[in-house]
């Protein structure tokens, strides 16, 4: 007795078999290529985030920053020497101070803000806030002490 000769149709459901599993796999490394750049994405668009408030919270410090030291410069006595604003749920501190130069009749002007950045790891226990997790933005001047109209005369 002669063996029959193998029949086409086994040959072909064992290919399919083979295709079916190559598919499996390349659709299992489309799918981890595919959640790693949407890892990438996320994470790019959280330091956009980030940068984005960052940039907000120092525009809002350097605007307090040059009111203050307008303030001190124009010489009132009105103006703060401490205080805390609240503009759009952050707190910012502003500390301003004067200095006497002995030698000179001038008056060096400091203000100096800070605020908690938003994102960052905040102090626990009552422990006091890292240099880290503050914003700080300084300004620095002097103020003449003799007024400008003085040694001013008349035509």
């Amino acid at each position: 007795m002669t063996a029959a000769p193998p029949k086409p149709f086994s040959n072909a459901l064992r290919q399919k078999k083979k295709q079916k599993g190559m598919a499996l796999v390349e659709a299992l490394v489309a799918s981890a290529l595919l959640g790693l750049g949407l890892a990438g994405a996320t994470r790019l668009t959280l330091h956009s985030l980030q940068t984005a408030s960052d940039t907000r919270q120092h525009s809002v410090a350097h605007t307090l920053a040059l009111d203050a030291m307008e303030c001190m410069q124009s010489g009132r006595s009105s103006c703060s020497t401490h205080q805390v604003i609240t503009v759009q749920g952050v707190a910012y501190t502003i500390k301003a101070q004067s200095q006497d130069r002995g030698d000179l009749a001038l008056t060096d002007l400091s203000v100096r803000v800070q605020w908690p950045r938003w994102g960052r790891p905040q102090a626990t226990d009552g422990q006091a806030q890292g240099p880290q997790n503050l914003g700080l933005f300084e300004l620095h001047s002097s103020r003449d002490g003799v007024p400008s109209w003085v040694g001013v005369s008349s035509p």
